[in-house]
């Protein structure tokens, strides 16, 4: 199941130079939901939840137009309903995939609030491919921002068919590439001696690992994700709101 309850904004940037981008599109308020398509159909993950088009998302109160945490800049709402018990074919949310499609660039995704560190929830930012239904992982699943029910903290996977590995090293190799903490090195979602679709991921570093899912992330104001995807990288950076960088 998917639930978000997210109040964000997201753009692309690509290389200009070695040391600068160029902002190509930019998803805000007044775009946002024209941007993106709002799947309707059955849970991939067989959660208990129902997705809202566009229009029932908007009848419920689901999505909307909010104030940011100063009340003075816009933000994108997704949410999820809260408050009906025991709503039968599943519990209302959305769910929603951009119109444009992308091979490598910059993105940013500022996310100030989202419902973690629930039972029951799961809200997400990934980037997947554009293969046919039932062909995934082909084409790769990168997890920007994920984490389910009470997880502490943010876990960045890659999902993809065989012989894709983040390469153990005695000597420091891969470990040493990265900050966080490498839980499965192999990518492979039928990967033996792993579960089973788990792929490869790497939780947020211990230090500031509250403050990356969940109600520490909301407790300091959300942060930025921000994902570098290349031909020779998929780099993951994570930024908490009182450290975001003034040029990103």
């Amino acid at each position: 199941m998917y639930t978000s309850s997210t109040l964000l904004a997201t753009a692309l940037l690509l290389p200009q130079t070695l040391a600068t981008y160029t902002l190509t599109d930019a998803f805000t308020p007044s775009n946002f939901f024209d941007s993106f398509t709002f799947f309707t159909g059955k849970d991939p993950t067989n959660g208990f939840v129902s997705y809202k088009s566009l229009s029932d998302a908007a009848s419920a109160n689901l999505i909307s137009i909010a104030s940011g945490s100063n009340n003075a800049t816009p933000a994108i709402y997704m949410g999820v309903d809260y408050t009906t018990k025991n709503p039968p074919g599943g519990r209302a949310s959305v769910r929603v995939i951009s119109k444009k499609k992308y091979n490598t660039g910059l993105f940013i995704f500022d996310i100030e609030h989202n419902p973690g560190g629930e039972c029951g929830v799961w809200p997400a930012a990934w980037m997947l491919s554009d293969g046919k239904s039932g062909e995934w992982p082909l084409g790769g699943e990168i997890d920007v921002f994920e984490g389910v029910n009470d997880a502490k903290g943010n876990v960045m996977t890659l999902h993809t068919s065989p012989d894709c590995k983040i390469e153990k090293s005695s000597s420091g190799g891969a470990q040493s590439a990265f900050r966080g903490k490498l839980e499965t090195s192999d990518c492979d979602v039928n990967a033996p001696n792993q579960d089973k679709n788990k792929g490869c991921g790497i939780q947020h570093p211990e230090a500031g690992l509250a403050q990356s899912y969940g109600k520490g992330m909301n407790a300091v104001g959300g942060g930025v994700y921000a994902t570098l995807w290349t031909n020779q990288e998929i780099s993951i950076y994570y930024f908490p709101r009182n450290a975001v960088p003034k040029d990103l």
